[in-house]
């Protein structure tokens, strides 16, 4: 038996997660199941995540990833709101000079954004990115990842770990554009990590991360969601 958790972890977590999604991706290719496969390689890597995770879970002595949540946690859902909204306001001048034609491209938010697609697909991404990315890339980042390198220090751990987050994400831009897109995505992404290991770090739980998460998440997905007549009604 395993005492706690370590980076190999990590790249185990990861990697399910990478593989689950290639599957489920596969499949609905397979199947010719157009609009859908977005929804199916998220599917993929949340179930092949959990998988690899409870696996590990079983193995370790002290498996505890500070997965707790309280009613007070709620409130953070603001802070996530507002950090979003914020950081978005000061990159918008850079981002508006990268793509003069519209936002950064990129898979899921696409997916979102497309008024074609049917409600279902658009439903099923926002219940994906508002309650289950935030409870499984904070399991995999804030749990495994952070409390692996927790013993290096609380700068180091938030650092590494949000660096590390944010690196994640290159994954769904567009690669004819990737290295504007990842100049206007990734910052605040990388800022937004650091914030959720250092409450995760000094909370001891996953809970006010795991609603900072889903409060950045939901403003993206409002907009996203929301017909551009209504965004402009209200600007």
């Amino acid at each position: 038996m395993v005492r706690s958790w370590s980076v190999v972890d990590f790249v185990f977590v990861w990697l399910g997660g990478f593989l689950g999604s290639a599957v489920f991706l596969g499949i609905g290719l397979l199947v010719e199941s157009g609009d859908w496969t977005v929804v199916l390689a998220l599917a993929g890597q949340y179930i092949g995540t959990l998988s690899v995770l409870w696996i590990l879970k079983r193995r370790k002595v002290e498996g505890d990833l500070g997965f707790s949540v309280e009613p007070k946690d709620a409130f953070y859902i603001g802070l996530g709101l507002i950090l979003q909204l914020g950081l978005a306001l000061l990159l918008l001048p850079l981002s508006e000079r990268l793509f003069p034609d519209g936002r950064p491209p990129q898979q899921v938010a696409d997916a979102l954004a497309n008024l074609d697609s049917p409600i279902q697909i658009r439903l099923s991404l926002v219940v994906a990115a508002v309650v289950l990315a935030p409870v499984i890339e904070e399991l995999l980042f804030r749990g495994v990842l952070l409390r692996a390198i927790a013993h290096r220090g609380i700068i180091f751990a938030s650092v590494v770990s949000a660096a590390v987050f944010s690196s994640g994400h290159v994954l769904g831009l567009d690669p004819e554009r990737i290295l504007a897109s990842a100049a206007v995505v990734l910052p605040p992404i990388f800022i937004l990590g650091v914030l959720l290991a250092w409450v995760t770090m000094r909370s001891g739980r996953l809970g006010p991360a795991i609603f900072i998460h889903s409060g950045w998440n939901l403003l993206a997905a409002l907009v996203l969601v929301l017909p551009p007549e209504l965004l402009e009604s209200l600007s």
